[in-house]
């Protein structure tokens, strides 16, 4: 070490502070002074004195904790400044470290004068030397106040994670467990006045222990019963408190504080044993597989120690050393005391208030609250075990799914739930393998319908291998109405069949007509639809998705050229528009056209869609667009995903139906809304009258300035067409059909479809969903279910994405790329060319 050179001490008091990077962030309130220290020779006290003296507080009223923050060979760490040690650690920092200035933060304790009025505050007065530590039995005694945190943690993992020296033996139980190696010299607190009277138990180590036989006869002693637990010295996780002596009501709560208060101090642990009846840790610097940083640095000397005090039912804390007196070995601030399930705990609520709350959110919210920056895997699982915690796990589902359905179908009289089990479960107890509900108002609501509805699946995600299906349409204002729901093992002929078969049974209306199913090429949809009865034309009619149409293409093909004429012949309802297009097409690439006209034009084109039974519908977006709302359900388990559906379906139902009574207009809001932009287009075409028996009309659109515009359309008025297609394609009018509706004074409802009226709109809405009791009135079903063992994946390996990349997120070599500078966000430049990198 070399020759000793004054050093600058700053303080922080007042206020609250981090230790970010080696750099000490403080708030508006916080105040600081600095000294200097001119002297190698300064003491505890003195220093103690001479901050005092700054912070111009009284001696006699309050007590000061002293945190000290440092960096020492590039890692970022603080420590307690309690004793001479302490201070010997700050001058070592100076004489090893360059330009070297000490940072403490002080926090300030008022004294409180405790009255002694049981033997637990007996026990706190007991005056010992002056030394930091004294002993219960062979336990260590502290009466410096330490902060924890407040949370509440799972038991039975007992760190196990945190280092692979834990013991964990079967060992005969023992209400207070044998001292520590390294306790030292041991001062026994007596069990009675008497004894405490005698003269032997005085405070000062006298020798070796086993020299008295009082000592060895008071170690299998217990504590005296407390009829009131008032008068004990019980944790509570509000207070930050711990002392030695103290009660826990389980040893869950024994680790959850003595490790939250590490965290708190930037310290990790290593579990030295741990029994039914005793759990001892002691500093990581103690590990066998610990390299220390420093050879010629004493050891830490802080070590916990609990037992079972089998009188109290309660653990106590015999064991309590105040403060660590080493360098720390946190590394890249990720401390191994903090759990996975303590980070559920801190992120509960959070996570209650948005089942989806993203990984790194949890991270950020970690490191606000506890200062650790945790990895990734630690917050994904440290979020599934929130999820779990509130909406309980797959088995604890499948336990009260029964009793959940059953519920649910008494509250709501037409609700449809069916089954299909595994053929390999028991009479007694039956194994899931699919589900299927719809709600009877989304059902009557249905039924008014447009005739088309759009399918998709997607995975949920979880411990348990399964996928959702759902089946959506529009109401009569243009919105999204999920009409149906089922849960698989997996999108399979079978599992698709068995949907649309439960959806034919229960949900379909032969008053409807001929219904369209939109979808993409899913092997299992596809064979549903040709082979099913009730599900082949003329009885049912099935369309696919244009943007996976594309999608497909662009497997294939990787061009943004083909991408964009594939979509509008796709598109297109104009003979002129799609030839244009196919012959662009076949110019750029004939392979890629004769790929697309291999698909049934029927099936994906609107220009040749033989009876309009798309409605006007091009993809499955709807779906999807369900799927996305949905993607909270997707976290959770089977009961508490129906449920979430019910409630999603319930928020939506009372929406629309307040926007349905509320609606004064002859059309519902989205739908007058297009109309009246189709009516102000209409107000520049030219009408003209061809036949008054047939009321045939040409209508020519208005010029545009750029030689788009002035085309001719025929719209034959009684049999509501119109040569570009929308109007029947829609059934509702297109501007053209709107331009001679006010050429002939005629109103809006001539013209448009029933399902497109207010009065449906309400009709739809006219139903009522029903709360369901609390879960403590729910009958039983008089039958159990199990789910399925093969089903359950492991956790082993990398998970999975969270969204899977497309066609949508490849760059094709003919499109043009538009860089953004990641400063200023503008096109045109980039981070290092950016005008304002210097501002």
């Amino acid at each position: 070490m070399s020759s000793f050179s004054p050093f600058i001490v700053k303080l922080y008091w007042g206020g609250q502070v981090s230790f970010v990077n080696g750099v000490i962030i403080c708030d508006e309130s916080t105040l600081t002074s600095s000294f200097f220290v001119r002297y190698d020779s300064m003491s505890y006290v003195e220093l103690v004195d001479t901050i005092y003296n700054h912070v111009q507080l009284d001696r006699n009223s309050y007590s000061l904790k002293l945190v000290l923050y440092y960096t020492f060979q590039g890692v970022h760490a603080s420590s307690y400044l309690s004793d001479e040690e302490g201070v010997s650690m700050l001058y070592f920092l100076a004489a090893n470290e360059v330009n070297y200035f000490g940072q403490i933060f002080v926090s300030q304790v008022p004294k409180v004068t405790i009255q002694h009025e049981s033997f637990m505050e007996l026990m706190r007065g007991f005056c010992a030397p002056q030394s930091n530590d004294y002993e219960v039995g062979a336990s260590t005694y502290t009466n410096l106040e330490n902060p924890t945190l407040d949370q509440h943690i799972d038991d039975e993992e007992d760190l196990n994670s945190l280092n692979s020296e834990s013991e964990n033996g079967d060992t005969e139980d023992s209400e207070v467990p044998p001292s520590d190696d390294d306790s030292g010299d041991e001062v026994i607190l007596p069990q009675s006045s008497e004894e405490y009277n005698s003269g032997i138990y005085q405070g000062f180590p006298t020798g070796p222990v086993e020299a008295y036989d009082e000592v060895a006869e008071l170690r299998t002693a217990e504590l005296p019963y407390f009829d009131n637990e008032d008068q004990m010295d019980i944790w509570n996780p509000e207070s930050n408190q711990i002392r030695v002596g103290m009660f826990f009501h389980s040893k869950k709560e024994v680790v959850n504080a003595v490790l939250s208060w590490n965290v708190a101090c930037n310290r990790e642990v290593i579990v030295t044993e741990t029994r039914k009846t005793c759990w001892r840790a002691k500093c990581y610097t103690k590990a066998p597989k610990y390299n220390e940083p420093l050879p010629n640095t004493p050891p830490c000397r802080w070590a916990a120690s609990a037992c079972l005090k089998k009188n109290q039912h309660m653990w106590q804390l015999t064991k309590w050393v105040a403060a660590h007196n080493c360098y720390g070995t946190v590394q890249r601030n990720n401390n191994r005391c903090l759990r996975s399930k303590d980070v559920a705990f801190h992120i509960s609520s959070a996570v209650q208030a948005d089942i989806s709350f993203p990984v790194k959110q949890v991270k950020v919210l970690i490191k606000d609250l506890l200062h650790v920056d945790i990895t990734y895997s630690k917050a994904w699982l440290g979020r599934r075990i929130a999820i779990e915690n509130i909406f309980g796990s797959w088995d604890s589902n499948f336990n009260e799914l029964p009793m959940y359905i059953k519920a649910l179908k008494a509250s709501n009289r037409g609700t449809v739930v069916e089954w299909l089990h595994h053929p390999h479960g028991s009479s007694k107890c039956a194994t899931f393998k699919y589900v299927f509900w719809a709600f009877k108002p989304s059902i009557d609501a249905f039924h008014l319908c447009q005739p088309f509805i759009s399918v998709d699946g997607t995975h949920l995600k979880g411990p348990y291998r399964s996928k959702l299906l759902i089946a959506v349409s529009k109401n009569a204002n243009n919105y999204i109405l999920p009409v149906a729901y089922a849960i698989v093992d997996e999108e399979t002929n079978e599992s698709w069949a068995w949907f649309f078969m439960m959806f034919r049974e229960h949900v379909v209306n032969e008053t409807m007509g001929p219904l369209c199913v939109i979808s993409d090429r899913h092997a299992g949809i596809v064979n549903a639809m040709t082979s099913l009865e009730g599900w082949m034309e003329p009885n049912a009619y099935h369309r696919f998705c244009l943007r996976h149409v594309r999608s497909n293409l662009m497997k294939r093909f990787k061009s943004a050229s083909l991408k964009k004429l594939c979509w509008a012949i796709g598109s297109t309802t104009q003979a002129r528009k799609y030839m244009a297009a196919v012959a662009q097409m076949k110019i750029i690439n004939e392979d890629a056209w004769l790929y697309l006209n291999n698909i049934p034009k029927t099936h994906w084109t609107l220009r040749y869609d033989r009876g309009h039974r798309r409605w006007g519908n091009l993809t499955t977006n709807i779906s999807e667009s369900l799927n996305n709302a949905l993607r909270d359900a997707r976290l959770l388990p089977i009961k508490a995903c129906i449920d979430y559906t019910f409630q999603k379906d319930v928020s939506q139902y009372v929406k629309h139906t307040e926007i349905a009574i509320n609606c004064q207009t002859a059309l519902p809001p989205r739908m007058w809304s297009v109309f009246n932009n189709r009516d102000r287009r209409a107000q520049d075409h030219r009408v003209f009258k061809y036949d008054h028996v047939e009321e045939t009309y040409r209508v020519t659109s208005r010029m545009e300035t750029n030689d788009y515009g002035g085309n001719d359309y025929t719209v034959e008025f009684k049999r509501k067409k119109c040569t570009c297609r929308k109007w029947q394609m829609e059934r509702f009018p297109c501007s053209h059909a709107i331009a001679v509706c006010r050429h002939r004074n005629g109103l809006p409802n001539e013209i448009v479809d029933s399902r497109y009226y207010t009065s449906t709109y309400r009709q739809q809405y006219s139903g009522h969903y029903h709360p369901l009791p609390h879960k403590d009135l729910w009958r039983g079903a008089g039958w159990c279910i199990q789910g399925d063992p093969s089903k359950v994946t492991t956790l082993r390996g990398r998970r999975r994405a969270r969204r899977m990349h497309n066609e949508m997120d490849v760059h094709y070599p003919d499109e043009p790329r538009h860089y953004k500078c990641g400063l200023c966000k503008e096109t045109g430049h980039n981070r290092k060319s950016c005008p304002y990198r210097n501002q």
